[in-house]
């Protein structure tokens, strides 16, 4: 079973999403892409909170319905 994890967040204006073979990994990347995206936008550094960060994982091969996992009910 393969897991990977993505990492959100949402602003005012933008969606971010990042994607790693851990948590910490894809929190890093995205935590990454805010500081870029700040940078690109001449943005101050606080416009956005670490804090709201969202963290989750996907098993691959499996099926989701509105982000959660499908179970089997024979399983």
């Amino acid at each position: 079973m393969k897991t990977i994890y993505f990492a959100r967040y949402d602003s005012r204006n933008f969606s971010f999403e990042a994607y790693g073979m851990s948590a910490a990994e894809a929190k890093e990347v995205l935590i990454d892409g805010l500081k870029t995206h700040t940078k690109q936008y001449n943005l101050e550094d606080d416009w956005w909170y670490p804090s709201d960060v969202f963290v989750g994982e996907f098993v691959l091969d499996k099926c989701y319905r509105d982000g959660s996992l499908i179970k089997r009910e024979d399983a």
